[in-house]
C-alpha cells in the first residue's frame, strides 16, 4: 500500500475513534454536575427551603421549595439550574426572587445529587413538565403567574416547560441556541448528539413574553447564542449585559432587568430589589 493511502487510512481510523470516544461520552462532557456530591447543608436559598419531591416516570427527582413572603396565592418562579451544579449550593443570588414576592422552586436534574433517573434532554424536560403539575397544586401558588426560568443548559428544560404548560413568562440566561455548534467544534457531526436542545428553534412555539440575559463577554456560551434564542422568541426581548457565563446573575443590571420584565408582564408588582443589583 502507497505511504499516503497507508497515511489516509491511518488518519480515518484515528478520526472514528475519537468520535466514537465522543460520542460514547458525550453525557459527561454535557451533564458534568452528576458526579457532584451534594452537601451535608445546603447553602443559598436551599438551606431554608423545603424538601419538594417530583414524582417522574423513572423515579423521583429532588426539588427545593421556598414559599413567598406574602400570604395568599402568590406568583412562583421554576428555576432550572447549570449544568455544574446542584440545587443543595445554588448562588445567595436566587434570593433576589424573594424579594421580588416571589416562591421559588428549585428543580433537580435527574441523575443529580439524590435523584433518581439519568440527565437526559428527554428527562429533564418529563422532570419540568412535573415539577409545574405539581408546584401549581400548592395553596400557596398562583398557577396563573408561574415563571419558567433556567440558566446556561437549564434553559432546555425551562423553554420545554413553557412550550408545553400555560406559564405567565420565560426568562433564559446565557442560553444555547443549540448544542450543535459545539459538536461541529470537535469536528464531530451533529448527528451523533444524543441531546442537542435546539432552543432558538423550539422558543417559536412560545407565545408569550420572554426574556433573553447573555453576557456579551461568555466565554462557555458565547453571545451569538443568546442574540438567536431572542430573536426566534415570538415576544423575545435581549438584555445583553457585561458579564462572563459564571458570573452572569451577579452583574448589575440582571436582577433589575428580570425585575422590570415581571412587573410589566404581571408577575409581581413594583418591588424594588436590593439597590447593589441596581
Amino acid at each position: 500500500m502507497p505511504t499516503f493511502a497507508r497515511l489516509a487510512v491511518l488518519i480515518i481510523v484515528a478520526y472514528a475513534i475519537y468520535a466514537l470516544l465522543l460520542a460514547t461520552f458525550q453525557r459527561y462532557l454535557i451533564y458534568p454536575g452528576r458526579n457532584l456530591v451534594p452537601p451535608t447543608i445546603p447553602s443559598g436559598v436551599a438551606a431554608g427551603a423545603e424538601p419538594f419531591w417530583v414524582i417522574t416516570s423513572f423515579g423521583k427527582v429532588e426539588g427545593r421549595f421556598v414559599a413567598a413572603k406574602a400570604a395568599g396565592r402568590q406568583p412562583v418562579v421554576i428555576f432550572f439550574h447549570g449544568n455544574g451544579e446542584l440545587v443543595d449550593d445554588l448562588s445567595p443570588e436566587l434570593d433576589q426572587l424573594h424579594q421580588l414576592g416571589c416562591g421559588i422552586l428549585l428543580v433537580e436534574y435527574p441523575g443529580y445529587g439524590r435523584s433518581s433517573g439519568r440527565p437526559y434532554q428527554r428527562s429533564l424536560a418529563e422532570t419540568a413538565l412535573a415539577a409545574f403539575d405539581m408546584v401549581v397544586q400548592r395553596p400557596e401558588v398562583d398557577p396563573k403567574r408561574v415563571v419558567s426560568f433556567g440558566v446556561s443548559l437549564g434553559s432546555g428544560p425551562a423553554i420545554a416547560l413553557a412550550v408545553q404548560r400555560p406559564v405567565r413568562a420565560l426568562v433564559v440566561a446565557a442560553p444555547p441556541a443549540s448544542l450543535r455548534p459545539f459538536a461541529h467544534k470537535r469536528l464531530l457531526p451533529s448527528f451523533l448528539l444524543h441531546d442537542t436542545f435546539d432552543n432558538a428553534e423550539l422558543v417559536k412555539k412560545y407565545s408569550g413574553p420572554t426574556l433573553v440575559l447573555h453576557g456579551q463577554h461568555d466565554s462557555v456560551m458565547p453571545f451569538p447564542h443568546g442574540q438567536k434564542v431572542a430573536a426566534a422568541a415570538v415576544h423575545g426581548q435581549l438584555v445583553p449585559l457585561s458579564a462572563d457565563h459564571n458570573d452572569l446573575l451577579g452583574v448589575p443590571g440582571f436582577w433589575k432587568a428580570v425585575e422590570k420584565f415581571f412587573n410589566v408582564n404581571g408577575v409581581t408588582p413594583a418591588v424594588l430589589v436590593s439597590p447593589r443589583h441596581s
